[in-house]
């Protein structure tokens, strides 16, 4: 399914459109490698995009949070991140003597 670029922030067109005018790829040919990579963290997605394609950093962040936004449907799903433990509740204070 193609990107429906109307429902980006202007700032994300425009690294968009600057990511694909400096690699001479498309946007399809971002989401195809970043599907067939099998990766799912963030991190891991940019730095394979990078790799791949030659993008820079700010280039391929970019590209992998529109990436993640708009493709929940497929088989690559973003990872969980981790429930918070809970707080530990102070120890409590021992009572001063006078």
């Amino acid at each position: 399914m193609p990107l429906d670029r109307t429902k980006l922030h202007q700032g994300f067109k425009t690294y968009l459109a600057n990511a694909e005018k400096a690699s001479g790829k498309t946007y399809d040919d971002f989401a195809k490698a970043l599907a067939k990579s099998g990766l799912a963290k963030h991190g891991d997605l940019r730095a394979h995009l990078m790799e791949k394609t030659g993008l820079g950093h700010g280039h391929a962040n970019a590209v992998v949070a529109i990436w993640l936004k708009f493709n929940e449907g497929s088989a690559v799903k973003p990872a969980k991140k981790a429930a918070k433990a809970p707080a530990k509740k102070p120890a409590p204070r021992a009572k001063a003597k006078k």
